[in-house]
């Protein structure tokens, strides 16, 4: 098959923005082979958007779900108490600490980043500048020249193969440094725990680490060869210089694995001098060093990096011209093009060519011909758009997942929350899988078994209950530094919300200090409020399921569940009125009684912060709590999650017409979304989460991204268009510092995609969707061997409000909705757009 040169590709590149705001399916081919898409789609591709600020996205030229993400890291001296560490990428740094192969794309903070490969001349082995006047970031491609040792470094992918070219000056020896400690945020406990290294051959080298930080026993095993044998090879074990050409522990056991191992190793690697650039292709694998020399073995491209940027790139095109575009403008497609490409970042094939995975159980394991392994799932984040946005664009992917995660249950015995290559990190709240698993079972049912719905069902079951039989011997899980996850994989939060009707916030506390915790895995039993709420929602995802599988009891036990959000409402309008709210959503204790966050010398009779606070007033002695202030923000360990009462209040998606009652009806819930979105965004004792305001909205994290959607339940639903909006426009930019918040492994970037296309599912796990407000004037995606449109008339950045919409030529249902099932080849939803603010009959 014919394949662009990077040549041609840049050509191809440079020449797609003629007439790309129309039709991208109009253009014509840029390829000889009229199978392969247009490369058109791809300008509309910045991978540097989102890598300053909160975005936390780094620029790796990956493959759609590409297993390994070779990505600059960046050497942050501030880091480490002021002794420096290499760090995520930041565009804003200049300083590189190498090339690592394994990286998450825009979480809370970093992980993986494993094997940093650092070209260099000379004795300039350290951190390197970057010269970001050089610095080039498109789809399959990265490349940047280093001033110091005067290299030109450029990096590409295949799914499990990382390239690597560095084009040195003439007349020096080309060098290469491998740092396989290389500890990422340091800081945070991202510690080695042991590593291997071994010289294969004189162009070949091999290697494996074991590391913790969100995944206690995170294991990854490399192989590279590279383009011309070396003729120098020094290695250094823990600093120390070594002629040794094997060091460490090939077979690792992990926890009481007794033996001396080794936790620092740097490799240097002399090419000589010669006019060639050097390139390494370097495979990972989570099973073994034979499974990653499988990996590479299979890729056919020689070291023809141009041919792998190609192949990169004709890759994305598929995935992204799913889509095709009119109207809008050159920063609304950029945002919308990119947001989607974040989408295919993760989750990513995590098995060997050869079919062999990593279990949760730490065991390898042959997967069925039919089965895909697949990894890091930011479940907390990605259940609420990510997930559904896949069953509507890639459905096979989706049901995909779902089998995926039953299969992950049945090696490690409990749903991951948020996994990292087959690793528990307990990080998060609750028990979102049975969300993404619901979601796609009651959308597409014909495709799954009476076995699988079955299946389904006791692992949620399993999962949304503390059982210590299931954790009792994970003894990897124990560690220093973080403590033991078991205490966070699961949790007794569902146990208390059956006992109680919710989770007490003193369930953590020990009888004698006034609370009934059993045990010290209630010592964990904290965030009442955010898990409370949460679990609430998951235990509805679980009836659902249960209803599928037939069983009648589990169904009715898990809806009873679900109605553990009620109990925290405090309606109290003398009291919130100041507020403008009927009341909150606050934590109690197993005796009822409410607990407060705040001392009253704080507050004023408005309810806002005095300042300066009166002599003897502090608001970080609990002794002194006596009021509940509704803007006390929390990130952790306490009774709110990342966030404050304002947010939290409003997550029971599942029952909005409950919520409505709890908030003394209609009036009451249309009363408090006003005052959310109208709220001081200035009194927050804020936290690094709480980022993108629109009052007391936040737009930066996750809790609150369906609350714009809610108006649609009240008798004003155009300021569900006018927040929808206002959000897109101010919290999402083609700018390197253009996300309001992490991007969180595609749910910010999902979000987008949803608010563009007009419209939201608020509920996953009922296929149901309502509108918001559409960007462009007409889109067009694939579905079931046809397309599906959404067309815009009369839009303009003016024309925000909806003058009438229809589905398929029908009337949306009550609430503005419409099923899943409406989303079919040859259907369309349709909006007219106004600059008036018209009641929609």
């Amino acid at each position: 098959m014919f394949k662009l040169s990077i040549v041609a590709a840049a050509i191809a590149l440079s020449v797609g923005l003629v007439g790309c705001n129309n039709d991208n399916s109009t253009q014509p081919s840029t390829d000889k082979n009229d199978n392969l898409p247009t490369l058109a789609v791809l300008n509309y591709v910045d991978p540097l958007i989102g890598t300053d600020g909160l975005g936390n996205v780094n620029p790796s030229p990956v493959t759609p779900e590409g297993m390994i993400q070779p990505s600059p890291d960046n050497w942050n001296p501030t880091n480490w108490e002021g002794k420096g560490s290499p760090s995520d990428y930041h565009h804003y740094l200049n300083q590189l600490s190498g090339f690592s192969t394994t990286h998450i794309s825009g979480a809370g903070k970093g992980d993986l980043n494993d094997f940093a490969f650092l070209p260099y001349t000379g004795f300039h082995s350290t951190a390197v500048t970057m010269d970001k006047q050089t610095e080039i970031s498109k789809v399959g491609y990265y490349a940047v020249d280093l001033i110091e040792t005067k290299v030109k470094a450029e990096l590409t992918a295949t799914d499990r193969v990382a390239f690597q070219r560095y084009s040195f000056p003439a007349g020096v020896d080309r060098k290469v440094k491998i740092d396989l400690q290389h500890e990422l945020l340091e800081q945070y406990g991202n510690h080695s725990r042991s590593i291997y290294y071994k010289k294969v051959a004189d162009n070949a080298i091999a290697g494996a680490r074991t590391s913790n930080e969100w995944g206690q026993w995170q294991t990854v095993y490399f192989y590279a060869e590279f383009s011309e044998p070396f003729s120098g090879h020094m290695a250094y074990v823990e600093g120390k210089q070594t002629a040794a050409t094997e060091v460490g522990l090939a077979d690792y056991q992990g926890y009481g694995d007794k033996r001396d191992r080794v936790r620092d190793v740097v490799t240097h690697l002399n090419f000589g001098d010669g006019d060639q650039p050097i390139t390494v292709k370097i495979a990972i694998s989570g099973t073994s060093i034979d499974g990653a020399m499988a990996n590479l073995q299979a890729d056919d491209n020689g070291y023809d990096f141009d041919e792998v940027v190609a192949d990169n790139q004709q890759q994305w095109a598929k995935v992204l011209n799913k889509f095709t575009i009119k109207g809008g403008t050159q920063a609304d497609k950029t945002m919308f093009y990119t947001s989607l490409y974040r989408t295919y970042v993760a989750p990513f094939v995590y098995q060997d060519v050869d079919g062999k995975y990593r279990g949760m159980d730490g065991k390898v394991h042959q997967a069925d011909a039919d089965f895909t392994n697949y990894s890091v799932y930011s479940m907390w984040d990605t259940f609420r758009a990510a997930h559904p946005l896949k069953t509507i664009i890639d459905k096979e992917r989706a049901i995909e997942y779902a089998h995926d995660l039953m299969n992950k249950f049945k090696t490690g015995g409990v749903l991951p929350k948020w996994e990292l290559h087959s690793d528990y990190t307990g990080e998060m709240v609750g028990y979102p899988a049975v969300s993404v698993i619901a979601d796609v079972m009651v959308k597409y049912p014909d495709a799954f078994t009476q076995q699988d719905f079955e299946l389904a069902l006791k692992a949620a079951d399993v999962s949304a209950n503390f059982d210590l039989a299931i954790t009792q011997d994970w003894v990897p899980y124990k560690d220093a530094w973080n403590g033991d996850k078991r205490f966070t994989v699961m949790t007794r939060h569902g146990e208390y919300a059956e006992q109680y009707g919710y989770v007490p916030a003193d369930a953590k506390k020990k009888p004698q200090d006034g609370g009934v915790a059993q045990d010290k895995y209630d010592e964990l039993v904290n965030e009442s409020v955010s898990y409370g709420l949460e679990n609430a929602y998951y235990d509805w995802c679980i009836a659902q399921i249960a209803k599928l599988a037939g069983d009648d009891a589990q169904y009715q036990r898990y809806m009873a569940r679900s109605q553990a959000y009620k109990p925290y409402f405090d309606y109290n309008v003398s009291e919130y009125g100041k507020y403008g709210a009927t009341g909150f959503m606050r934590p109690k204790n197993h005796d009822g009684s409410w607990v407060n966050n705040y001392p009253s010398c704080a507050i004023d009779g408005q309810g806002d912060p005095i300042t300066p606070l009166p002599e003897g007033c502090d608001i970080n002695d609990a002794t002194s709590f006596d009021i509940f202030w509704p803007y006390r923000a929390e990130h952790r360990g306490q009774d709110f999650t990342e966030g404050n009462t304002w947010q939290w209040t409003w997550f029971a998606p599942h029952d909005i017409a409950g919520l409505k009652q709890t908030m003394g009806g209609d009036a009451g819930f249309l009363q408090n979304l006003d005052a959310l979105f109208t709220a001081s965004d200035k009194a927050d004792t804020s936290q690094g989460d709480m980022t993108g305001y629109i009052g007391q909205f936040i737009m930066g994290n996750e809790p609150d991204h369906h609350v714009p959607y809610l108006y649609n339940w009240t008798a004003e639903p155009w300021k569900t268009q006018e927040y929808v909006d206002q959000a897109m426009k101010e919290f999402f930019h083609p700018t390197k510092a253009g996300l309001i918040g992490n991007e969180d492994v595609g749910q910010m970037s999902a979000w987008y995609i949803m608010g563009a296309l007009g419209f939201y599912q608020v509920t996953p796990g009922a296929p149901i969707y309502t509108i918001g407000r559409p960007l462009f004037d007409e889109v067009k995606f694939d579905i079931d061997g046809g397309q599906f449109t959404i067309t815009a008339e009369n839009n303009s950045p003016d024309n925000i409000y909806i003058a009438s919409v229809t589905i398929n030529g029908k009337p949306l249902g009550n609430n503005y909705t419409f099923a899943h099932s409406d989303i079919m080849a040859g259907g369309e939803l349709h909006f007219v757009m106004t600059n008036k603010k018209p009641v929609i009959k």
